[in-house]
């Protein structure tokens, strides 16, 4: 009797073990490794507002039409470029790896800070970036392609 309640505790500890190092976003990625993963150049492929696709895109001869470059530096400097504006700043990840927090410069000194929930975060050559915000109401959601 003993030797089966040490050996049930025992499953039981390591599958919460198993459970809890092995928790991923929503939509799929390992949140464990994503201050790895998030260092490269993503180019947003679609954006959503409230479910409906915003039509704004550009040619990006490495991965088709696009609307934003963005760039995420492992030193936390951030880039984003959309064919006309250029802007910079720094990124981190909040809460525990599930959100992406950005923090725009401006000239003026009047930082604008974003924070995303991160639901898909993948690697690889076609990996992908989804995070989502809401602002005024609006449920905002943004797709990212790995773009090297």
């Amino acid at each position: 009797m003993k030797k089966q309640l040490i050996v049930t505790l025992a499953s039981i500890f390591i599958s919460s073990a198993a459970i809890t190092s092995c928790k991923k976003y929503e939509e799929g990625g390992p949140v464990k490794k994503a201050d790895k993963i998030i260092v490269k150049e993503w180019a947003r492929e679609r954006a959503y507002k409230d479910g409906s696709p915003v039509e704004e895109v550009q040619e990006n001869p490495q991965i088709g039409e696009v609307t934003e470059n963005m760039i995420f530096n492992d030193n936390g400097n951030y880039k984003s470029e959309n064919g006309t504006v250029a802007l910079s700043g720094t990124w981190s990840l909040e809460n525990k790896n599930k959100q992406l927090k950005i923090v725009i410069s401006s000239p003026n000194d009047k930082a604008s800070t974003y924070t995303y929930d991160i639901i898909k975060l993948t690697d690889g050559s076609d990996g992908e970036l989804i995070f989502e915000h809401t602002l005024d109401g609006k449920l905002y959601r943004y797709e990212c392609r790995s773009s090297k």
